[in-house]
């Protein structure tokens, strides 16, 4: 029987591949080197369902609830620079695009891709590019430009029913952003109560030069263009 270096009974061991390997590394160095903070906010994402289910029936796409979601947070980043950057020394560097990274679910767990320049692609083109860097990911076809250049992430967890939880940023990345499962609750529009879906959205920042203030600003942004998703289809 063989055992681990504390004398456990060992049934398997899985050695990491080298893109689990890479993320390995980047949590460690997040944990480590930056000082991490996070906020919190309920967002209602019950027009983004409807606009969802709009294209879907309409237009005759395929278009999932997460895509919707990346193209908004990533619509919404340029207006926040910081949120888009990483600390060099005592240098913020700012980015000029947003390289996207996206959590996605492998047999061997979450895997994290990039789609570059997220900022710019219409709802169709980030349906097709997640759906790529998806297929490659669950064959275990990942090249390393497919992991590597992010300067922001999002993981959308709903899907497992997750309300939140406490997302670590891919180092050298200064912010990352959880996404929680929507569930149908009271909300007060218009001095009428109605129920609404709503999801929990968890932002875990650098502290060192992202703060609460600015993380807050990304988030309200954020949430009045998921309130009001008409404008996604600006590029389609």
């Amino acid at each position: 029987m063989k055992l681990s270096p504390r004398g456990i009974p060992v049934k398997e061991t899985i050695r990491l591949k080298t893109t689990r390997k890479v993320m390995a590394q980047t949590m460690k160095a997040s944990v480590e080197n930056a000082a991490l903070s996070q906020i919190c906010r309920e967002v209602d994402v019950t027009e983004l369902i409807t606009y969802r289910e709009s294209l879907n029936s309409e237009h005759n796409q395929n278009v999932s609830l997460n895509t919707l979601m990346m193209v908004s947070i990533a619509r919404t980043l340029p207006a926040h620079p910081l949120l888009n950057a990483e600390l060099i020394d005592r240098d913020i560097v700012i980015f000029d695009t947003v390289n996207l990274g996206i959590a996605v679910a492998t047999r061997g767990g979450l895997v994290v891709v990039v789609v570059p320049n997220a900022e710019t692609l219409s709802i169709k083109d980030m349906t097709m590019a997640i759906d790529a860097l998806a297929e490659r990911a669950r064959a275990g076809n990942l090249s390393m430009p497919d992991v590597e250049g992010g300067t922001f992430t999002a993981s959308n967890l709903g899907m497992y029913g997750v309300d939140g939880g406490f997302p670590i940023p891919r180092s050298p990345e200064g912010a990352i952003v959880l996404v929680g499962v929507a569930r149908a609750k009271p909300a007060v529009i218009d001095d009428e109560i109605a129920i609404r879906q709503i999801a929990l959205f968890s932002l875990t920042f650098d502290h060192r030069f992202i703060d609460g203030a600015t993380a807050a600003a990304f988030l309200n942004d954020l949430n009045s263009l998921i309130s009001n998703p008409e404008s996604l289809s600006e590029f389609s």
